[in-house]
């Protein structure tokens, strides 16, 4: 709107009301306007800001997802390890057992073979009566000059002592056959021409 000329106050205001009033309806219409881009541009940034949020907790709850899986496999791993090194030694202790067995078993038919065949009665035979803790008895001719490690190598070659360390002893007059007496003869021992002897075991 353009005014040329002098015009009176009241003109002016007249032609100003008018302006108004014709120019309502399209400065309603541009309010309308603004107000609708400005809940829009709110609208999309609460979307976004929905969006992030959203996604911030989808991917916090793929991390916890993700180490939870990390710790079940790391778990699941050292049972594993734990398991095979079980197994592993339950394999070395049966293998080592097996192979301690095997080298008693040689030892023991080592020994039954140093001792040669059991001798005929005679009178350089010395007849041998073992008495073990367990009670048991065994018996066995040798001769007299056999020596005392002879009687330690039947006793060994029978396998019924659990243990490695005994001494063999007589009870009247009570006389331990220790190592020291390892190289005498059953004759030299006083064990001729017979002997009871038990096997006492060392602590």
């Amino acid at each position: 709107m353009q005014v040329e000329g002098p015009k009176s106050p009241e003109e002016m205001l007249t032609i100003l009301q008018r302006v108004l009033e014709e120019s309502a309806p399209v400065l309603v219409s541009a309010r309308l306007d603004a107000e609708e881009r400005r809940n829009n541009i709110r609208l999309r940034e609460e979307q976004d800001a929905a969006y992030r949020a959203a996604l911030e907790a989808d991917q916090a709850r793929e991390r916890q997802r993700k180490e939870e899986q990390e710790r079940l496999e790391r778990e699941a791993a050292e049972a594993e390890r734990k398991l095979k090194e079980e197994e592993e030694a339950r394999e070395r202790a049966a293998r080592e057992a097996a192979e301690k067995e095997a080298a008693l078993v040689r030892m023991r038919q080592e020994k039954a073979l140093s001792l040669g065949t059991e001798p005929e009665k005679g009178p350089d035979v010395t007849q041998v009566l073992v008495r073990f803790p367990s009670g048991e008895r065994k018996g066995r001719r040798f001769h007299c000059t056999v020596t005392i490690q002879s009687l330690y190598d039947y006793v060994d070659s029978l396998g019924s002592l659990e243990v490695e360390s005994y001494s063999l002893v007589s009870n009247f007059p009570r006389v331990v056959y220790g190592t020291e007496k390892l190289s005498w003869s059953l004759k030299k021992a006083g064990l001729h021409p017979q002997a009871s002897l038990f096997v006492e075991l060392n602590s």
